[in-house]
């Protein structure tokens, strides 16, 4: 049996894109033969843990908030505790953790290091400083380049949430991503190992919506669907541009945030601007079919299910060239509005948006055209039955893969981990769970990248060195104590690989152990015991 826990937040991102993703990730999974899907619940409204069955049968794992934190360690340490108490697994269960927030990277990791075979799936929805940055890629390289010096608050939040995104792609075993713009960020940018991300598109319905008829109707209705913050304000000044030209059009705006400063933006056009605020799914389904156009001016995106609502109606969309909209309107640039990253100039950016709804408006040839280039589109990439065979051919990828036990590329942080308490020198014990598993993890590291054909020689001299100090350190914790097992086995190893001999002969005088062979650990049994220590509180 195959358990895959998914994890979602009851947050406003929720109740859009992440929400619908998770829904249809879920419905994706559970066709799978001898595969269970679980949900962890995280905000859940409820007072206490608990444990319950939805009316599909699916379990749920509710968790509370704690004290109105929004994801930190402490909670996530709460969570673990709770789901290790909970989670029920028979000896030959494979187990899937699929995670689709970065700031559940505590959790992720303490269930990585409590169930070493498991898997670990993520999802990337977002990226922080694409919010930051609105989605401009290059002044996000020279933040995050090395030897840059943060200039401002928000510049240190970037290289900050930079590193811990990077850490949990890291760790991840398997990366969704949901357009090639990211996953080309994510490996030349992130440093991601290439064979552990799948591009899988988001995907809904698979009944038709599209109706030629459209084409006669002689409602004008411009769609907005989407928190209002994503570039609505240019939209609204577009639309004052072009309102003249077009009488029988109105622009209707869905989405929730702050309508005060969009009413006032667009009083001078009373009556053709209606706001409809936050919609269910039943209900915005009208608007879709009653809607003309659709623009999304958004300045970064992943995979947009507006985007693909719209398109599944037929509906042609003015966008932006921002990172992710840009791929999934490829099929008709002209009518995509150029952000610029060097230099951003609103008043051109409101005249592209203007132009191309004109275009729309006013070419009927046009507009049939991209309508019926949009709904292809559609059927090409974006329907749920795409998505659930691009998700069922990457687990199946991550559950038959058996040649890694972390992923490669998080290695370097656990040895950054080791080498962090190697310098500091806690009072810890001297068990293979402290001091003997430090030294252990770091020789099989060393024994390890001297067997590849490519090494990192900077890192490989960096952890022979710290070995040196790890020595010193050794002599000063035993006094008369003898060495661990794990210890006085990874000590022979040296000797046999003459690895500073003058003091590693020295300390095997505490080993009241004869190796008489190199009996060094398993490489399973040393992965695991340094997850294990990276989670400790020391």
């Amino acid at each position: 049996m195959t358990k895959i826990f998914i994890f979602n937040n009851a947050c406003r991102a929720a109740g859009y894109g992440i929400g619908t993703y998770v829904s249809q990730l879920s419905d994706s999974l559970s066709v799978r033969p001898d595969t269970k899907v679980l949900h962890v619940d995280m905000y859940a409204e409820t007072k206490e843990f608990a444990v319950k069955l939805d009316d599909q049968g699916r379990t749920h794992y509710l968790i509370p908030p704690l004290n109105g934190q929004i994801e930190s360690e402490i909670y996530c340490r709460c969570i673990f505790y709770f789901l290790a108490r909970n989670i029920e697994l028979d000896e030959n269960d494979k187990i899937v953790f699929q995670f689709n927030y970065f700031q559940h990277y505590p959790l992720a990791m303490l269930l990585k290091a409590w169930y070493p075979k498991c898997i670990i799936m993520l999802t990337v929805h977002y990226m922080s400083w694409c919010f930051a940055l609105e989605g401009n890629v290059r002044r996000m390289r020279e933040i995050t380049a090395e030897g840059y010096e943060p200039s401002d608050e928000k510049e240190k939040q970037v290289v900050l949430s930079f590193a811990q995104e990077r850490l949990f792609l890291h760790l991840a075993d398997t990366v969704f991503v949901l357009s090639k713009s990211t996953k080309s960020v994510l490996v030349n940018d992130y440093k991601v190992v290439l064979n552990k991300i799948h591009l899988v598109y988001n995907g809904i319905g698979t009944q038709t919506c599209y109706h030629i008829s459209r084409q006669e109707r002689t409602g004008r209705t411009i769609l907005f669907v989407g928190r209002l913050e994503k570039g609505l304000k240019y939209l609204v000044d577009a639309f004052i541009r072009i309102a003249d030209a077009h009488p029988d059009s109105n622009l209707v705006i869905v989405g929730d945030g702050d309508f005060q400063s969009y009413m006032a933006q667009s009083r001078k056009l009373l009556g053709r601007v209606v706001f409809l605020g936050k919609m269910d799914k039943n209900e915005i389904e009208d608007v879709y079919q009653s809607a003309y156009i659709g623009v999304l001016p958004s300045f970064h995106e992943q995979c947009s299910y507006t985007a693909i609502e719209m398109m599944r109606h037929g509906i042609p969309i003015v966008g932006t060239d921002s990172i992710g909209l840009n791929e999934m309107l490829d099929i008709t640039p002209e009518l995509q509005a150029h952000i610029g990253e060097v230099s951003f100039k609103e008043d051109d950016f409101v005249s592209q948006i203007a132009s191309r709804m004109n275009l729309l408006l006013s070419d009927e040839t046009v507009y049939r055209h991209v309508s019926n280039a949009v709904y292809q589109q559609y059927e090409k990439r974006y329907t749920v039955t795409a998505m659930s065979e691009g998700v069922q051919k990457a687990l199946s990828s991550a559950l038959t893969a058996t040649d890694r036990y972390v992923s490669p590329d998080y290695l370097s942080h656990i040895d950054d981990h080791m080498i962090g308490l190697i310098n500091k020198h806690p009072d810890i014990d001297m068990d293979f769970y402290g001091l003997s598993g430090i030294g252990v993890y770091l020789w099989w590291r060393v024994l390890q990248m001297e067997k590849e054909y490519i090494v990192d020689i900077n890192r490989l001299a960096l952890i022979k060195e710290h070995l040196i100090y790890y020595l010193d350190w050794v002599e000063e914790m035993v006094a008369n104590e003898p060495l661990t097992i794990e210890l006085s086995e990874t000590l022979v190893s040296m000797q046999k690989h003459l690895f500073f001999p003058t003091k590693v002969a020295h300390l095997l005088k505490y080993s009241k152990m004869v190796c008489e062979k190199d009996s060094f650990p398993s490489e399973q049994t040393i992965l695991h015991n340094a997850l294990k220590i990276c989670t400790c509180k020391i």
